[in-house]
């Protein structure tokens, strides 16, 4: 294996977006004056499924479009109507950018991204929008980044991962891509040839249909030690 380029995931593979969805679904509740017994926990969980059905089921709409359709449902669920008497898009805006600008780095990615920076060429692949990835925590570290919008697909269409195989313009086998969701990256890299390194951080277990990664670690820690062996 002879890696050129090292290819990412964002949410959840770099970052800990669950606490920066948190946060912002909290945020949400707080500004409609919703009464629920449900935590935003729970209710950041239910829109995260619904934003991924929607994405995946049907045209390609734009990420914020996307999150705004699924956070109705989910409002609507625990208060019929109440899109009726607040402002939807000023709170979808406020769900993302609390998904953005607060989700934490993990401290095994920031080790990770100092030491693969100075040898590899890096990019995200990620299924938000571009202007959404430059409020990112971590848009610092690459010069580059293949966004939904930019393919106009999300992954795991082979419509994202080409475009960013493209841009980097080396060879898939050359590519080493790195991610937590074993669904949106395992299913979409590995029919293109990419080497994947699933960050399996939840110690989960893939579906028996799914192809296997070339690579299962913990944390981002075991992609630099593949990379530099002892």
């Amino acid at each position: 294996m002879q890696i050129k380029a090292i290819t990412f995931d964002y949410f959840g593979t770099l970052v800990d977006v669950d606490r920066g969805g948190i946060r912002g679904m909290q945020a949400v509740l707080d500004a409609t004056g919703i009464d629920t017994p449900r935590t935003a926990a729970e209710l950041y969980l239910d829109w995260d499924v619904i934003n991924v059905q929607t994405y995946r089921g049907g045209k390609f709409r734009r990420y914020r479009e996307v999150s705004t359709i699924a956070l109705a449902h989910c409002l609507e669920r625990l208060e019929p109507g109440v899109t009726r008497r607040v402002d939807i898009d000023q709170l979808a805006d406020m769900l993302l950018g609390h998904l953005v600008e607060d989700s934490p780095p993990h401290t095994d990615a920031v080790a990770a991204l100092e030491w693969m920076s100075k040898t590899y060429p890096l990019m995200p692949i990620t299924n938000m929008d571009s202007d959404l990835w430059q409020r990112s925590a971590l848009v610092d570290y690459f010069e580059h980044v293949t966004t939904a919008e930019m393919a106009r697909a999300y992954k795991p269409s082979e419509a994202i991962f080409k475009l960013a195989i493209d841009r980097l313009a080396v060879a898939p086998e050359n590519i080493l891509h790195c991610s937590l969701a074993s669904w949106a990256d395992i299913d979409g890299a590995k029919p293109l040839g990419m080497n994947v390194a699933w960050i399996n951080r939840g110690g989960e277990s893939l579906g028996p249909w799914q192809p296997r990664p070339d690579f299962e670690f913990p944390t981002l820690a075991g992609v630099q030690a593949v990379l530099s062996p002892s």
